[in-house]
């Protein structure tokens, strides 16, 4: 069938490229012409796993194309999928302006009567707004209504096309626009796909996404919190991750310490989260205190880093590995290794990082940083050094050779994903996240 993607960002691409694989007909309208230059010459504007083959095989069947926000793009579709940005504004709300702005260019260009599926995480009562909006535009041209379906995804940076393929679900949100047609078109839309259909109104489908995230980030947050308590009290955190995650009704995902989550998801929407209920007139109690978890955390490694360097910071060189804010990605949007990185400078200290990935991006932003190439080099003449992403190449790093590279001892793993005992061997001193020194 015929479908176009408006948003050619991390979701966009991924969503494009897999509904192409899946045989589908697809255009990607994207605003950003530098991005669409790069997309015409055969690259990829971002790094995901698996991606940039994917995309050239599509493109070369014939499925896959890309233009800018062309009204011919929009003509005749039988779906449209909105997968534009959402970032949040001074006060953790979503801003829609990218959303509305789509919906306008579709009731302005389109000549058909498509379903719109709402693919970007928005908060409660933006599938009825957009809906409403454009099918106010489409009456004034004597256009009939169309309906607007939510659509979230659940694609996680790294994996996100084997999550496209194998989703554990496909929500669809509906409102009363929607008809036996409508709903046959996604039928034929996601078909190929293996997974259980969440069929449910509007608001409960944009809900399910800010949740599910809200969720994810409060285990996080709550195994930090253990981690400074292991810390206080001479407990291990990972004996008593493992104890509770042989739970079944607990499991251990997303119960690893370290320095924080990060990323385009879990900071935006549990932040969207307290700011949605607020317009209710609600306090989101847990989400609050799941955010405040998040952003101690950096100040945590900090005070971890002038406790074993036995000295204030200043003056110091410190090497940071990693700059992503998760391995298999280039995407540093909140990461947690970032706001070390701007801290240490701010405390005086002579910084310099590496990333596989993402050093490209960190240096365009931030000039001033020493980002080099390889996480020897990072490490040669550190005083000390922190593990901010695990990269594997990163944790199984030969630790005799780090420690005849540093000219300090202080081995800091925001991740816990080092060998303690290799570091230890090595004559460095291994500081982890609710790990006792001495364990």
């Amino acid at each position: 069938m015929r479908v176009t993607v408006v948003g050619l960002g991390y979701v966009g691409l991924v969503t494009a490229t897999c509904l192409a694989r899946l045989g589908h007909d697809v255009v990607g309208l994207e605003s950003d012409s530098s991005k669409l230059a790069t997309l015409d010459a055969g690259d990829i504007p971002y790094f995901e796993p698996g991606l940039a083959n994917e995309l050239a095989t599509q493109r070369a069947s014939g499925r896959l194309r890309f233009t800018g926000y062309e009204g011919s793009a929009l003509q005749a579709p039988e779906a449209i999928l909105i997968c534009v940005g959402t970032p949040s504004d001074a006060t953790g709300h979503a801003d829609l302006q990218f959303v509305l702005d789509v919906a306008d260019l579709i009731a302005m260009t389109v000549i058909n009567d498509p379903v719109i599926l709402l693919r970007s995480t928005v908060p409660i009562g933006t599938t009825r707004r957009v809906e409403s909006r454009l099918n106010e535009a489409r009456s004034s041209k004597g256009r009939p209504p169309v309906p607007v379906f939510a659509n979230p995804e659940f694609l996680r940076t790294g994996r996100a096309i084997e999550d496209f393929l194998r989703p554990t679900r496909i929500v669809i949100g509906q409102t009363k626009l929607a008809d036996s047609a409508a709903l046959s078109i996604l039928d034929r839309l996601y078909a190929s796909l293996d997974a259980p259909l969440i069929l449910t109104d509007a608001e409960s489908a944009e809900l399910v996404k800010n949740a599910s995230n809200a969720f994810l980030a409060m285990r996080v947050s709550f195994v930090n919190e253990l981690a400074a308590l292991c810390d206080a009290s001479g407990a291990n955190v990972d004996d008593v991750v493992a104890g509770m995650a042989d739970d079944p009704r607990i499991g251990g995902q997303f119960m690893r310490p370290g320095i924080g989550y990060g990323g385009s998801c879990l900071p935006k929407d549990v932040r969207s989260l307290i700011a949605t209920a607020g317009d209710y007139g609600l306090e989101m109690r847990i989400a609050s205190a799941v955010d405040q978890v998040n952003r101690a955390q950096v100040p945590h490694v900090l005070g971890l880093l002038e406790a074993g360097l036995g000295r204030s910071l200043k003056g110091g060189r410190i090497a940071i590995l990693g700059l992503a804010f998760k391995p298999d990605t280039d995407d540093t949007r909140e990461s947690p290794a970032l706001l070390l990185v701007d801290e240490l400078r701010n405390r005086g200290v002579d910084v310099v990082a590496c990333d596989p990935e993402a050093a490209k991006r960190v240096r365009a932003t931030r000039p001033w940083l020493e980002v080099v190439d390889a996480p020897m080099r990072a490490v040669t003449s550190a005083d000390a050094v922190v593990l901010a992403t695990e990269w594997p190449s990163y944790v199984a790093l030969d630790m005799e050779a780090v420690a005849g590279a540093m000219r300090g001892r202080l081995i800091v793993d925001g991740r816990n994903a080092l060998d303690r005992q290799a570091v230890a061997d090595a004559g460095l001193t291994y500081v982890g996240i609710g790990r006792p020194t001495g364990d």
